[in-house]
């Protein structure tokens, strides 16, 4: 599988906002998909600011950039979308902590400010640490 995973951050307010659309699209602005090189296929593990928790993780289906819906509240201007797929949410009682994954993830443990990282999302992460959401969210297979 080549395709590459990443952490986005969103608030929980946009969270909810993109919950409330089955997370068929994301906001996003289009200059990071072109920098970053974020491809159709890509996955997404899903990092909720402020609460500083894991909730989800989602596929890219097309990183075609579409007008963001006005029934869309997002508490940032985001006027482009791309279309995505939920893989697997978690329960809230189930979202994966910051905290706890520190030490386990190589983004977090090999860094002075894992904080900065996220800073910085969309953030490529390494197959290890893709594994290791993966395992923690009990995502058996990316096959769809």
């Amino acid at each position: 599988m080549n395709n590459k995973s990443w952490i986005i951050v969103e608030s929980l307010n946009n969270w909810k906002e993109d919950k409330k659309n089955n997370f068929k699209l994301i906001g996003i602005n289009p200059k990071k998909i072109k920098q970053k090189k974020i491809s159709n296929g890509d996955i997404f593990f899903t990092y909720i600011s402020k609460i500083k928790k894991f909730s989800d993780c989602r596929r890219v289906i097309s990183v075609e950039t579409h007008e963001t819906p006005s029934n869309i509240n997002y508490d940032k201007d985001f006027p482009n979308c791309i279309k995505t797929e939920i893989v697997k949410e978690l329960k809230e009682e189930n979202w994966l902590e910051l905290k706890l994954l520190l030490n386990s993830l190589e983004i977090f443990a090999l860094t002075k400010s894992p904080q900065l990282k996220l800073l910085n999302a969309p953030t490529l992460i390494n197959a290890y640490d893709s594994n290791q959401l993966l395992k923690l969210m009990k995502i058996d297979s990316l096959n769809t």
